[in-house]
């Protein structure tokens, strides 16, 4: 059961890789038309496979953007007011 993956399309950038959306569509293609034995199914439109590949990459990207704004740094209750920069220069 040796699968190969399509190469991407030329549209791509040059040397960087199949883009996310791209890689899910592949994956949903794969496991909608793959062929198993006795058993009946519906091959779903190929156009609503690519619509829900972007959604879901879309989705993706929102949600790393989040985590990552939640692992930046953070303010730990400094509160520091023009007057206590006025002190500084008195001293």
């Amino acid at each position: 059961m040796s699968e190969e993956k399509p190469e991407a399309p030329s549209n791509s950038k040059a040397g960087s890789g199949p883009d996310l959306a791209e890689i899910i569509y592949v994956e949903l293609v794969g496991r909608a038309f793959m062929r198993v034995e006795n058993t009946a199914s519906v091959k779903p439109d190929p156009a609503i496979l690519a619509k829900l590949s972007l959604e879901l990459a879309e989705a993706y990207f929102k949600e790393k953007k989040v985590a990552l704004a939640a692992l930046g740094p953070k303010n730990v209750g400094y509160d520091v007011k023009l007057d206590d920069l006025m002190n500084w220069e008195k001293k």
